[in-house]
């Protein structure tokens, strides 16, 4: 601790109003020339920082104001809002109160006046590698934040910028902060800005996400080789199909079904990871960074090396693999009325798609041939799906339609086409069997009261059903009163389904919802009615199966050592599998953003219909039938005197309205690809009710 300090210390505890600097030194104990000149640095520094006033050559103490803790949400224009720690509204803090505080950074701020605020103490550094495009000079450089929230560019001195290029896609890190631009120095080159690959490139980097292994991480991989032991159930023999997308390459379950009398067998084979991925591993701990694969068109980023992934854990047609297997009983009600989870050998005798096993149910006669062999397990598997789904439509499961797209790039990496992605009966097989399997792995570990890792959705928050209900009844419909259950949104789902209000009430209660998360409590999945829920069937994309998958073999195999220990490492698993899995929607999300807006750019000038998906106070968002969503401001809509009514989702002018899945006309303004941004101009239209 410095002199300084020490000094400023002993100041603050300390009555000195109305003293002198001598006065305040003799108090001290400090009588000499030079040590009185000491304390005056000190006290000027104090007053700086706004800790002290003078009055002459006085000083006095300045009260100060609470401080309020939160995290720094930052806009490109240069000003920032404290999210509060607390929970409270968030305050404005205008770029000359930031002090060299910038977004992301863990701050106290005290109020100046209303929802104004200053920053007082920068608590931790929130960002310390940004990726962004690097503008050189003769003599220096800086870095542009890709990231609009980041207002200050990064000053790069010379010698520091590894000889990168002008308008250069690179990873700067921080270095210094200071009261003006931080100063960093580059540590990655990612290619040159405006191509393709590299902006792809620059928004996965962004999030944390990696396009190759460490060369360590692959030479284990390479090394890795199966070891079939006695101690698994074989199901070698047993007829085992998996379905899978047309471009699916790692594929984590296949199934096994057979109809009896009174009862269903159905057998849920899961790839056994965990048996090439020990814990502690140069393997686990970079597939620990990652927590999920990314998917994006025409690629991915996976959470293990391809041979892995792809090779030896992927459940390939016609090749004995490793797996955990769910075997489940299960009546003709749905009921599972027993189940065995085994460590076991399989052979893959189908690797089907969604597309061939829809064309058998569907009649196609050539491929009912073809798979002759697998028919009849086919339509027991299509059946026994019915029969889940109905039991969990009775209990109150919900079921939100939602639009998801499919990007289709050409040869040369650009998009031909984007359309909604199929969603097919044979799709909802295999969901409905994960979604068993998940219940009664789950269920089964907590009856033993094990350390574990769930998949948890909790009840929406009170506030958020009364606006709600509100709004439902705004619309004309109804949401049943008391205690929030699940069959009452499904209910009111129900209702609208096939009405012009379906997609609006469907939105609008998707984003009531709390967010689903991994958790070590059991507290049950809200969206599902599911008493238990785990993730149980993916653990060549997601570490959290993998963790479970782990805890399932050491229990069968009576080795789970510590259970606090193990109680902790769920408990880390779970918080940093949730914030990757946040991290890889939002990666995923901007990449086909960037897609839809290098589409769109050649649709300029063009008119199409489209569906109010986002109504605000500057202007509205339409989603076109490809899935691609534009906004249109104010300016831009038909000319008259729009009020925004927050809580009907509602902009309504004296001749125009426009409201959640309105259908409009636009015509395309332009699409600026580099922020992933496309602009709307909404159409004068006869005949359109408008509310």
């Amino acid at each position: 601790m410095g002199f300084e300090y020490k000094i400023a210390e002993k100041i603050e505890k300390i009555k000195i109003d109305g003293m002198s600097c001598s006065e305040i030194a003799n108090r001290l104990g400090f009588y000499s020339k030079f040590e009185v000149g000491e304390i005056k640095k000190v006290l000027d520094s104090l007053e700086k920082a706004g800790k002290l006033k003078t009055k002459g050559s006085k000083y006095f103490k300045v009260k100060q104001a609470a401080k309020i803790k939160g995290v720094l949400r930052g806009n490109k224009r240069g000003f920032a809002f404290l999210a509060r720690e607390d929970g409270g509204e968030d305050l404005f803090v205008p770029h000359k109160n930031l002090h060299g505080a910038q977004h992301g950074d863990t701050v106290n701020c005290v109020i100046v006046k209303g929802d104004e605020a200053k920053v007082v103490d920068v608590l931790e550094r929130g960002v310390k590698r940004i990726v962004g495009t690097y503008e050189k000079t003769k003599n220096f450089g800086f870095v542009v934040a890709d990231d609009n929230c980041y207002y200050s560019d990064i000053f790069i001195p010379n010698g520091k910028d590894l000889k990168a290029a002008d308008n250069t896609k690179v990873i700067c890190e921080i270095t210094k902060f200071a009261e003006r631009n931080p100063e960093g120095k580059i540590v990655e080159i990612i290619g040159k800005a405006g191509d393709k690959k590299s902006e792809v490139l620059s928004i996965l980097k962004s999030y944390g996400f990696f396009n190759t292994f460490p060369k360590e991480t692959e030479a284990e991989a390479n090394n890795m080789r199966t070891k079939f032991t006695s101690n698994r159930t074989s199901f070698v023999d047993m007829l085992t199909i998996s379905i899978d997308g047309d471009d699916s390459k790692d594929l984590d379950d296949a199934i096994s079904v057979f109809k009896y009398d009174n009862y269903y067998k159905l057998y849920v084979h899961i790839a056994d990871v965990s048996h090439f991925v020990e814990k502690g591993s140069v393997l686990d701990k970079e597939a620990f960074k990652r927590c999920t694969s990314v998917y994006f068109p025409g690629s991915v980023y996976p959470m293990l090396p391809p041979v892995l992934s792809n090779g030896l854990c992927s459940l390939n047609g016609g090749e004995d693999r490793l797996a955990l297997t769910c075997e489940m009983t299960i009546d003709f009600a749905g009921n599972v009325i027993d189940r065995k989870i085994v460590k076991s050998i399989i052979n893959n005798d189908y690797a089907m798609t969604y597309k061939v096993v829809q064309a058998i149910l569907d009649g196609d006669e050539k491929l009912k041939t073809q798979y002759s062999k697998v028919y009849g397990m086919i339509c027991d598997a299509y059946d026994l799906s019915r029969i889940l789904n109905g039991k969990r439509q009775r209990r109150g499961s919900i079921n939100f339609e939602t639009k998801e797209c499919k990007i289709i790039l050409d040869d040369k990496g650009n998009v031909s086409e984007i359309k909604p992605y199929p969603y097919l009966v044979s799709n909802s097989i295999i969901e409905e069997f994960m979604l068993a399997a998940n219940e009664t792995v789950a269920e089964f570990i907590c009856g033993l009261e094990l350390p574990f890792v769930y998949r948890t959705h909790e009840e929406p928050d009170g506030e958020k059903m009364i606006a709600l209900k509100k709004f439902v009844e705004s619309c004309g419909y109804r949401l049943e009163r008391g205690k929030m259950h699940p069959a009452k949104l499904q209910k009111l789902l129900d209702e609208v389904q096939g009405t012009k209000m379906e997609s609006i009430i469907s939105k609008v209660m998707l984003r009531s919802m709390k967010k689903a998360k991994y958790t070590v409590d059991n507290l049950g999945h809200f969206g599902l009615a599911a008493e238990y829920y785990c993730h149980f069937t993916s653990p060549i994309r997601r570490y959290p199966d993998l963790q479970i998958h782990r805890i399932i073999k050491a229990m069968l195999d009576g080795k789970l050592g510590s259970l606090e220990k193990l109680e902790r490492w769920c408990e880390e698993v779970a918080e940093v599998s949730s914030e990757r899995e946040r991290a890889a929607e939002m990666a995923e999300r901007d990449i086909d953003d960037y897609y839809k807006a290098e589409y769109m750019l050649k649709h300029v000038g063009e008119e199409f219909a489209g569906v109010v998906s986002g109504v605000t106070a500057f202007g509205i968002f339409v989603e076109l039938d490809n899935t691609a969503e534009g906004l249109s401001r104010l300016d831009n809509l038909p000319k008259d005197n729009y009020e925004f009514v927050e809580n009907r989702f509602l902009l309504k002018g004296t001749k125009h309205s426009y409201t959640l899945g309105q259908v409009v006309r636009i015509k395309v303004l332009g699409a600026d690809v580099d922020n992933r941004k496309v602009t709307f101009k909404v159409l004068e239209q006869d005949g359109v009710e408008n509310e």
